[in-house]
């Protein structure tokens, strides 16, 4: 890259780079902010259920202060026994808040505390540094995080009784455990291959960012004592009804797995009343006015094919509500369609095919089954996929259209072809490199200097399209002392596998230097080499 001699123009440069750095920053601060509006309505929605937690357990000892509990020696046992439970819930979920707030308070302490011009915000809340510092690195406080939660989950669920006595806890409670709002997976990506929980949640984050998540999982901690308070009450004070009642609304449902049909093919339907009851003996159900046999309280109709277009059936049912013992009637109609044979091609994803990568697509045709459809495709090659009639077209060159036709053999022996079909064949879309998550701007020094490569991104794709940087070209212009210039033949710019004139050069970065990334070039699932354009840095603190 060469710099411009002009002053004008070197100054018309410099307030490009520091109108990006300020746009930059506005962004991060819209992003801090949302963070801290979250924030408030999880705390809000804590306060919520603490207080919902503490009502249940004063309606505990409220009930056993009521006469008739009282008077009654094993329900008052009983009551007492799951309060006791209740109570070691309520403790388990102070410990494991405490042991929160506690983890919370290093990471504010680690961004610089409290700040004292600003009640209620963090000093340095945009700090990068200070969650993995405490959670991922150093006490490694993430992973201890984790175990306690999971041991929190599993002890909770244990309170539980499998039985509606409370002697019958046991250790574990699978089934409860399984209902229990806290979640510690976390996805693999790229930089977490490994679903590193700490990694995962904590690393890089903003300060005020982790300690949304950590309030966020105190609300989880508490939402965990309500469902066990909830749990516990149920079987303390819930009772067994023997005595059926009927669902008071009703609705006739008609099920058809063949909707569309070929002249001379079968049409069946399944008729069903809403709620139904398949023991009822008191059900009748009628199609076109005739009466349909019933069996576990469904009634199936069939009939051949004729005409074309939309056919209609209607159907009738009347059902003795054994509340009143007064007869229900209902009527709804049923349509189908009787079509000439044709054929489709459904892409999955997308119009087109996409050069290097798995284009998915379904074939269907009316009136013949799946395993009596074949193909022949032009300028292309399909692959056999799990599922009927499902494939991945693979095409190696844009411009040329591909065609596909299908080959259907009816049920009469004879064949018919559907298509061609054709699609336009595109390149995948350019990737764009990103350092640090950044396209550019400002610049931390120290974030600068820790990382491994230049990486190319592609958004909005609807493929999993992996872009590999293969080379570039980087100047560097220090605050003070001449520019520096180096090219490299792979992404890296740190570590062994870096140009060690790369890696020097990043290692040198402090405030008031810049750092230019030209002639980035690409190679995606195509095998073609693309340039995928440059970055610029001012470093600026």
């Amino acid at each position: 890259m060469s710099l411009p001699k002009e002053p004008r123009q070197l100054m018309i440069n410099l307030m490009y780079l520091v109108l990006t750095a300020l746009l930059a920053m506005n962004v991060s601060s819209e992003i801090l902010n949302a963070f801290k509006i979250v924030n408030r309505s999880i705390n809000s929605s804590s306060k919520n259920i603490a207080n919902k937690n503490d009502a249940t357990i004063e309606n505990f000892k409220m009930a056993l202060e009521e006469p008739l509990i009282q008077q009654n020696p094993e329900k008052l046992k009983k009551v007492q026994d799951f309060l006791a439970i209740a109570e070691q819930a309520v403790e388990l979920r102070k410990k494991m808040e405490s042991d929160l707030d506690g983890i919370k308070a290093l990471i504010i302490k680690q961004a610089g505390g409290m700040d004292p011009n600003m009640p209620g915000n963090i000093l340095r809340e945009d700090d990068l540094d200070a969650a993995t510092a405490i959670m991922v690195e150093g006490p490694r406080k993430g992973e201890e995080m984790k175990t306690k939660l999971q041991a929190f989950k599993t002890q909770m669920a244990a309170l539980v009784p499998v039985g509606d006595d409370a002697m019958s806890k046991s250790t574990k409670n699978e089934g409860m455990e399984k209902l229990i709002p806290i979640d510690l997976t976390v996805p693999k990506t790229d930089d977490n291959k490994n679903a590193d929980w700490s990694f995962g949640n904590f690393h890089m984050v903003p300060a005020v960012a982790a300690v949304t998540l950590m309030d966020k999982y105190v609300n989880d901690v508490k939402n965990t004592e309500s469902l066990v308070l909830d749990e516990l009450w149920a079987k303390a004070f819930g009772e067994r009804k023997t005595k059926v009642i009927p669902l008071p609304d009703y609705a006739l449902l008609v099920s058809s797995p063949n909707s569309y049909l070929l002249p001379g093919e079968k049409y069946t339907a399944n008729i069903m009343l809403g709620a139904y009851n398949k023991s009822s003996n008191n059900l009748s159900i009628r199609v076109n006015g005739a009466a349909r046999p019933i069996k576990d309280g469904i009634a199936t109709f069939e009939t051949v094919a004729s005409g074309k277009g939309e056919q209609k059936i209607t159907v009738t049912a009347t059902f003795v509500d054994p509340n009143d013992n007064q007869p229900k009637n209902y009527k709804a109609e049923a349509t189908y369609y009787v079509g000439d044979p044709q054929a489709t091609i459904s892409l999955d994803k997308m119009n087109v095919f996409y050069v290097g990568v798995p284009n998915p697509i379904t074939f269907s045709a009316s009136g013949i089954t799946a395993n009596n459809l074949s193909y022949n495709a032009e300028n292309c090659v399909l692959k056999q996929e799990e599922g009927v009639n499902k494939y991945s077209v693979m095409v190696d060159k844009p411009g040329a259209k591909a065609k596909i036709t299908l080959i259907g053999k009816k049920g009469d022996g004879t064949t018919q072809s559907f298509g061609p079909y054709e699609y336009r064949v595109k390149r995948i879309p350019d990737p764009y490199p990103v350092i640090a998550n950044k396209r550019g701007g400002g610049g931390v020094a120290n974030e600068m200097k820790v990382q491994d490569a230049i990486i190319a991104r592609l958004d909005n794709f609807d493929f999993d399209a992996k872009f590999v940087v293969t080379s570039f070209s980087i100047t560097y212009v220090p605050r003070r002392g001449e520019p520096e210039e180096a090219t490299s033949e792979t992404q890296y710019l740190s570590g062994g596998r870096a140009n060690p004139k790369v890696a020097s050069i990043m290692a040198k970065l402090k405030p008031g230097d810049k750092v230019y990334f030209e002639n980035i070039r690409a190679v995606g699932p195509d095998k073609t080499s693309r340039n995928i354009g440059s970055l610029a840095f001012v470093i600026n603190n």
